[in-house]
């Protein structure tokens, strides 16, 4: 008889293999189930990854890997025997865990696969073994407990992650996240695939040799070293970066592309004057892709567009982009666990004009998209980022209340070591808010650090320049701290975040209101950006509406919605960049992260309209 022992969570069985061909299931009480082995054992991939299934006949036992140990036959190498005598150690079920979930009909390679319409860019997916990649789902590495210096939780029911963000000087007033922390670790994907019907149309592409012809005639001018690298899983052989620039590692469904989410935030964008939008690196190294969703004519999901609405944007450039449909036009079921897939109407390449043109511009990007973590599937189905609040509500307001019952928002945070493009010591509390259309933040939510933070980043891939790096944030309360700046850990910058601390600015309302006409505000947006400082942007507007409202004050007319112009770097586009903050003062502090601005010297050298959304 072969024992097998299982200390779970709650409970420990013992399983004894019987030479009658049954199963029999000891349970700690005494109690026995005997099960018939009418076939063996056959484990395979539970519901969320985390879990282990072991079927025997009609008999399914599943088992949370995460809580597994063992006990008994072989405890001191944590083996199990699981069919027929084999020992098979805990490292190897969680292979098989992997290697179940990849067989399976569950992932978005598999999707794709079934999908007979996009037939030309699933044999390009398998060939640069993308498609592998699109099998990632479960980050078995990823670990939660308690420690002595952050209190983890798995709900938004404990006090202790009710967490004060911003207080007045009296103490008065101020608000509390609620704040969870996630009990899984995912990854999501999110494809761009051209139909095969028009890949014929628009280009005579019918196989895939014709798009690797096509791959050569758009990547081989743009990287002429590369163009004789024939292996193609080789991030640097032409197929695979035309492929793999039509994934990104993130869930992008139709609405939440852009903080264009189908609701009431799209009133607070003056949309005549800016398409919403969001910047995203890809799977291919050193790339970025745009996400615009302008109004009007054009109204839609786009990606690599530039322009505003149907026309060319103030420094007159047009780009159409390529359009996403919508997922009633898909006629398909294109979700997957691990991630989603939509269709577009052309080819997109980080081409001459994507790096030349759409990149020539004021880059502003969120800080909740700035890691693709905080914008992966949760255990609960939804993303960090727009995380919708208690009871389905969206954009409601924090509470001065540190009872979770009274405050029921939910936010997000996250562990040291399990955030992709950001480092932080054990020191850094960081979360990322649910969103408000009250918020001082553009786009409503905003990324919080608390404590004595140290956090690194790792900046966007942009083209080969120079560019000025400016930040946007909310000054002037109390529970803010000093901040040091660092790109590529040359400091550049230090902020007082404290009241006074941003005194040139906060008196910069009353000095807009003084002057009365766009030339004079344009003047002293300059003079100011002089000295290191910027206005927020005008395009953005907090508040709740049911249209946009060109008589509201945007966050270029608020006392403490700011830029700061961090410093300069240059980058040659194969090259990793970084930003360093830091805070100095002894006690803790918080930081509200909003946004990051990356432009071109060929832009902030002349960056001043009068009429200018930014």
């Amino acid at each position: 008889m072969k024992k097998i022992l299982l200390l779970m969570a709650t409970h420990m069985v013992c399983l004894f293999m019987c030479a009658q061909s049954q199963l029999v299931v000891t349970a700690t009480n005494g109690s026995q189930t005997k099960i018939g082995l009418d076939k063996k054992p056959v484990v395979t991939l539970g519901l969320y990854g985390e879990k282990v299934k072991i079927s025997y006949g009609n008999t399914v036992k599943e088992l949370d890997v995460k809580d597994l140990t063992f006990e008994g036959v072989n405890a001191d190498s944590k083996e199990i025997a699981i069919v027929d005598g084999v020992m098979i150690p805990l490292k190897k079920i969680k292979s098989i865990i992997r290697k179940s979930f990849e067989s399976s009909e569950g992932h978005l390679a598999s999707a794709i696969s079934r999908d007979p319409k996009v037939s030309i860019y699933y044999a390009a997916l398998q060939a640069t073994h993308i498609a592998d990649t699109l099998k990632h789902w479960i980050d078995m590495s990823y670990t939660w407990s308690n420690d002595q210096n952050r209190i983890d939780s798995c709900t938004w029911t404990n006090p202790k992650l009710c967490i004060p963000v911003a207080k007045q000087l009296d103490g008065s007033g101020g608000e509390y996240d609620n704040v969870a922390y996630p009990v899984k670790r995912y990854f999501n994907f999110t494809a761009f695939l051209v139909p095969d019907s028009i890949l014929e149309e628009h280009y005579g592409i019918t196989s895939l040799d014709d798009l690797r012809q096509k791959a050569h005639e758009l990547y081989d001018p743009m990287y002429p070293e590369d163009s004789n690298v024939t292996d193609e899983t080789d991030r640097r052989n032409a197929l695979n970066r035309f492929i793999s620039y039509h994934v990104i590692d993130r869930y992008g469904d139709y609405y939440s592309l852009t903080a264009m989410d189908n609701n009431q935030l799209q009133y607070n964008f003056n949309r005549m004057k800016y398409d919403i939008c969001d910047w995203y690196g890809t799977l291919m190294p050193h790339s970025i892709m745009k996400f615009s969703f302008p109004s009007g004519p054009k109204v839609g999901l786009y990606v690599n567009r530039r322009g505003v609405r149907d026309h060319a944007d103030e420094r007159g450039a047009y780009v159409p982009g390529a359009k996403v449909f919508q997922p009633k036009e898909m006629h398909v079921s294109n979700t997957a666990l691990n991630g989603i897939y939509h269709y577009i109407n052309d080819i997109v390449a980080y081409d001459i004009t994507m790096q030349q043109v759409v990149c020539n511009d004021r880059i502003r990007l969120d800080a909740t998209t700035l890691s693709p973590d905080f914008m992966t599937k949760l255990t609960d189905g939804e993303v960090a980022r727009g995380h919708t609040w208690g009871g389905n509500l969206r954009y409601d307001l924090a509470k001065n209340n540190n009872d979770p019952a009274a405050n029921n928002n939910r936010s997000v945070g996250f562990k040291p070591g399990f955030v992709r493009n950001f480092e932080y010591n054990d020191d850094t509390h960081m979360h990322v808010r649910s969103r408000s259309l009250y918020f001082w933040s553009y786009e409503g939510d905003e990324v919080i650090l608390k404590g004595k933070f140290d956090t690194k980043i790792k900046l966007p891939s942009l083209p080969a320049g120079k560019y000025e790096l400016r930040l946007g944030t909310c000054v002037g309360f109390d529970t803010r701290g000093i901040v040091a700046f660092f790109i590529d850990n040359v400091p550049t910058d230090l902020i007082d975040m404290r009241p006074g601390g941003g005194a040139l600015f906060g008196n910069s309302n009353n000095h807009d209101s003084q002057m009365g006409d766009d030339e004079a505000i344009t003047a002293f947006d300059q003079s100011i950006h002089n000295l290191g400082w910027m206005m927020g942007p005008k395009c953005y507007t907090p508040g709740s509406r049911s249209s946009f409202d060109a008589s509201a004050n945007s966050m270029r007319d608020l006392p403490n919605t700011i830029r700061r112009v961090v410093g300069t770097f240059t980058t040659d586009g194969k090259s990793d960049h970084y930003l360093r903050m830091k805070q100095m003062l002894s006690e803790n502090c918080e930081f509200d992260f909003d946004y990051i601005e990356l432009v071109p010297s060929t832009v902030y050298d002349n960056d001043f309209y009068p009429e200018s959304p930014w």
